[in-house]
């Protein structure tokens, strides 16, 4: 199966994938100790965060409870201090912490949104506007919360969505809203926050020419599971070139062609999908 995307000319490209592409990462939550006042920070974050490259491409669902949205998801989870949760894991939180997360603030496409949605839910449980701040939060720790109770948290079901195509930086942050710290407040500190890059459906990030060669670099958000070309053409009533194929690995990777300085081309995105 082959899978077409429009294009424009020196402009961002968008490929709409099927649902069996979907996928989804752990984000895994820790803390610097179990210590009175000690931080909380994203145990694997370097894997996620916008300078490793990471992009989690939402997929466009045109029935069902994600009508409309591009959706998927990241599952943040909380490293387990007991047996009882397959624990102890390293850095885990206190016993007796309470961890939640809550969506600080979203860019990408004009009038856009990024939205949580809670296991079950008919819509969007918390919804942030592109350029938009906010301060809603979800749960993730599991237990009750009470003293000596491990703070594991791992919730299936949930979703991420997006409402339009394009390229999402989403900024998040973990923070304990437990009474068994001192003086009844919690016993962490927030998370220093995480920026993590989402994109609606497959999108071209830049288009460069280098104005030493003939070289143009293109970067766009290489889905797992797809052998991705870049094909280009300087008048769509031609024949489209193909770079050769690379293999997706759910980040931002640049796909490099020689074409005459100054060649205004057109652009897309060619996904076949990797066989089992």
């Amino acid at each position: 199966m082959k899978t077409f995307c429009t294009s424009a000319a020196l402009a961002i490209a968008l490929c709409t994938l099927p649902l069996q592409a979907q996928d989804h990462g752990h984000l895994r939550i820790g803390a610097a100790s179990t210590n009175q006042g000690a931080a909380l920070y994203f145990f694997n974050g370097a894997d996620f965060a916008t300078n490793s490259l990471y992009v989690k491409t939402l997929i466009f669902t045109n029935a069902g409870r994600y009508a409309g949205y591009y959706q998927g998801n990241i599952t943040l989870t909380v490293q387990a201090a007991t047996p009882d949760y397959a624990g102890p894991e390293p850095d885990a939180p206190a016993l007796g912490s309470y961890i939640r997360a809550r969506i600080l603030s979203v860019t990408g496409p004009a009038a856009g949104a990024f939205a949580f949605w809670e296991t079950g839910a008919t819509t969007p449980t918390i919804s942030v506007a592109t350029g938009q701040t906010g301060t809603n939060s979800f749960n993730v720790t599991q237990t009750d919360g009470f003293p000596g109770a491990d703070p594991f948290g791992h919730v299936h079901g949930r979703r991420l969505a997006v409402t339009k195509s394009g390229i999402y930086a989403v900024t998040l942050q973990a923070f304990d809203t437990s009474t068994n710290g001192l003086i009844g407040g919690p016993i962490h500190t927030p998370s220093e926050p995480i920026t993590v890059y989402f994109q609606g459906g497959v999108n071209i990030q830049s288009i460069e020419p280098d104005t030493s060669s003939d070289v143009i670099r293109v970067r766009f958000g290489a889905l797992a599971g797809f052998n991705w070309s870049v094909q280009y053409t300087p008048d769509l009533t031609n024949t489209w070139q193909s770079t050769h194929p690379v293999m997706g690995n759910d980040a931002f990777i640049e796909s490099m062609h020689q074409t005459p300085l100054g060649q205004r081309n057109y652009y897309r995105l060619l996904g076949t999908p990797i066989e089992p």
